[in-house]
């Protein structure tokens, strides 16, 4: 569930838009802080002691998701787990206020339903919890 969670937080954060005012205030890095499922709100938990996940939407309509998790796997020269990271890339557009995805299965998208300087919001439906019931999902992220 965890890691269902933090695919969503992600992949929530890229934003575009057509207008070039828009564009402006989606461009920058975006990281998760909550996520919203049926009005449960949920802190984002998928950032770690070596990283922050992030969303990072450039001008010209490009973007690169990155997720960051610890390894199970203990290396001979330090006592603790190494960071590793999955980096995800592609192209994004907004048409009619909907935030779409191109070249990452990490993340399709969803309906802006808030953006500013600072706050990035946005609502999909998807079964985040495979009962085959879609569930109303907001994905929160704060500009860096």
């Amino acid at each position: 569930m965890k890691k269902i969670l933090a695919i969503l937080a992600i992949s929530s954060i890229i934003v575009a838009c057509d207008d070039d005012n828009e564009v402006d205030v989606l461009v920058g890095k975006w990281m998760p802080s909550q996520i919203s499922i049926n009005g449960e709100n949920i802190p984002y938990d998928g950032h770690t002691s070596c990283g922050n996940d992030y969303l990072q939407l450039n001008e010209f309509n490009s973007f690169e998701i990155v997720n960051y998790y610890e390894s199970d796997i203990q290396p001979h020269s330090t006592p603790e787990p190494p960071c590793l990271s999955e980096k995800y890339y592609g192209s994004y557009n907004v048409i009619n206020n909907e935030l779409k995805f191109l070249g990452s299965n990490f993340f399709q998208g969803g309906t802006i339903i808030e953006k500013s300087n600072t706050t990035l919001k946005l609502k999909r439906l998807i079964d985040v919890d495979g009962d085959g019931n879609d569930e109303e999902v907001i994905e929160s992220f704060i500009k860096l």
